[in-house]
């Protein structure tokens, strides 16, 4: 094995492990000559890599365009490349690895795992996964908070793990013998740091610098390198949530090219492994895996629809061709290996009249009845949606097929009358939001009430949009939108955050068309007064 040469000025070259992550090569104190990372790192310091010649090849005109990329902050002298829109791979030369992996039982994680299964053809180095198990090591103590901390801002809205199986494998290192569920651990905490970073927390029990450093982007990359460049070798439940997280993620970073391409990841390995349809799901899932497997599926539904109302494009999944149940209205306490369990019944209450207690059977409300009523609200919105597209599908100069089965035009009363049934059917507790308090099981039924708010309030913008109505009646509706979420505790919205923006951003949107058309000054001035409002309100918790 080459040594490195000791330098006491400074590094002249990059050795073969900074050179391929593109990260500062500096000089240590190590014996053995080793560079800074390497020796965090615990892999060995070569020069391998074959020389190459500067400058401009013959033949070849310089390209006036450089390409640059911003790096995320450094810590823990970790591999941290800054997602970019390509969200490009690392494509220098690999690094030797012979002389390391003959040695791995001097590796401290060796008893963890002896190495990822990689497809054939895959390009990913052993090295590089060894150096983000090391990293996550390193992290351990970050990456447990997140994972707590998850449960506390993301579940309510996007449940994909149940609760007391996920924290008990993260704290059992499990996430360092699976190359899947590694993934999924770090794009959850991407996910979290970045709405940490972005001013989610509303608990002072949390120390926000702690949980920042290293950044979210850092534990993107992580992610992102552990997910195998041969999809057909991305099986199993671990690899479609990573996708669908990283998707999520790009949200609250605001890289939207990026959702679409986690979107378009998670979408072809569902199509893979028939996540679409039960009957294609193995046979010997347990219940835990099979209530993941719902949730998974109708939160990216929802996402689906919603990505496409606020962003434009096409919604990959549809409610016809989806043969999947919703998730048990059940706590994840009463969901286990074995089988579902039981709530216990609610103590009796007090006759007012003889003081007597009066034998009820009151089960208690599950909050995921709140998270399936949303989705019956965003399965209405697909065919909103697909009502409003055909309004302009005639100038595609196509035949237009469609009115051959006899679709009926939605009416906006007629929907909303319907709607807002069955949001009177709910229990109080979704038509309420009380302030946030430090008891999980009561901030939920909150996450819920102001999740089912704003896709209401989504529903009724895009439906007004189906039908050619004053401005008068857009902006009665954004004035009530506006109403209805000045009784929201400030810290749900944060909590929600950046998808809760676009969210209002689309709403907007919509009430912003009508600018297009000829207005009286009068309406004019309501309308820009609205906007303006909206934009104000939401500012101070804008990431």
């Amino acid at each position: 094995m080459s040594q490195k040469p000791r330098k006491f000025q400074r590094v002249s070259m990059a050795c073969d492990f900074c050179n391929k992550r593109s990260i500062k090569c500096s000089q240590s104190e190590d014996p053995s000559a080793r560079c800074r990372n390497c020796v965090d790192f615990d892999v060995p310091c070569t020069f391998d890599r074959p020389a190459k010649r500067r400058g401009v090849k013959a033949g070849t005109r310089a390209s006036g365009r450089n390409h640059q990329f911003v790096r995320a902050p450094v810590s823990h002298n970790i591999p941290t490349e800054a997602v970019t829109a390509s969200d490009r791979r690392a494509s220098d030369s690999s690094i030797s690895r012979s002389p390391y992996c003959a040695s791995v039982s001097a590796d401290p994680w060796s008893t963890l795992n002896q190495g990822w299964p990689t497809a054939e053809g895959d390009d990913h180095d052993g090295v590089l996964h060894d150096s983000w198990k090391a990293f996550a090591i390193t992290c351990d103590r970050q990456i447990r908070k997140l994972v707590h901390l998850y449960f506390e801002i993301v579940y309510p809205i996007f449940p994909l793990f149940h609760m007391p199986s996920f924290v008990e494998q993260v704290n059992s290192k499990k996430h360092l013998c699976n190359q899947g569920f590694f993934a999924s651990t770090m794009a959850v905490c991407s996910l979290v740091a970045g709405r940490v970073r972005d001013g989610a927390l509303y608990s002072n029990r949390w120390d926000r610098e702690e949980l920042i450093d290293p950044p979210s982007e850092t534990f993107f990359v992580a992610a992102r390198d552990s997910i195998p460049r041969d999809l057909v070798a991305a099986k199993g439940i671990h690899y479609m949530r990573a996708c669908a997280i990283l998707a999520i993620a790009s949200i609250q970073n605001g890289q939207i090219k990026n959702m679409q391409k986690y979107f378009g990841l998670y979408h072809t390995l569902t199509s893979l492994d028939g996540l679409y349809d039960e009957k294609f799901w193995p046979q010997d899932l347990n219940p835990i895996q099979t209530e993941e497997r719902r949730r998974l599926f109708w939160s990216i539904y929802t996402l689906d629809i919603y990505s496409s109302v606020v962003w434009g494009g096409v919604i990959r999944h549809r409610e016809a061709h989806s043969l999947v149940r919703y998730p048990s209205e059940l706590d994840d306490e009463f969901i286990t290996n074995r089988g579902y369990g039981v709530p216990s019944i609610s103590p009796g209450l007090n006759s007012p009249l003889t003081g007597n207690v009066t034998v009820v059977s009151r089960q208690p409300v599950p909050w995921l009845r709140g998270w399936n009523f949303t989705t019956d609200l965003y399965r209405i919105l697909e065919h909103i949606v697909d009502g409003n597209r055909r309004r302009f599908s005639s100038a595609n100069g196509m035949t237009q097929v469609w009115p051959l089965f006899n679709r009926l035009s939605i009416s906006e009363p007629a929907v909303m009358e319907q709607v807002l049934t069955m949001y009177s059917a709910l229990p109080s507790q979704f038509r309420e939001t009380p302030p946030i308090t430090g008891d999980m099981s009561k901030n939920l039924f909150g996450f819920q009430s102001a999740n089912i708010q704003a896709t209401l309030q989504l529903l009724r913008m895009v439906l007004l949009s189906t039908e050619e109505i004053g401005v008068e009646r857009k902006c009665d509706v954004a004035g009530e939108l506006l109403s209805g979420f000045s009784s929201v505790p400030i810290e749900y919205l944060k909590a929600i955050s950046s998808p809760l923006l676009h969210h209002l951003g689309g709403i907007g949107y919509i009430l912003g068309s009508v600018m297009e058309g000829n207005l009286s000054e009068v309406s004019y001035t309501r309308a820009r007064t609205l906007l303006y409002i909206m934009l104000i309100q939401w500012y101070p918790f804008k990431p």
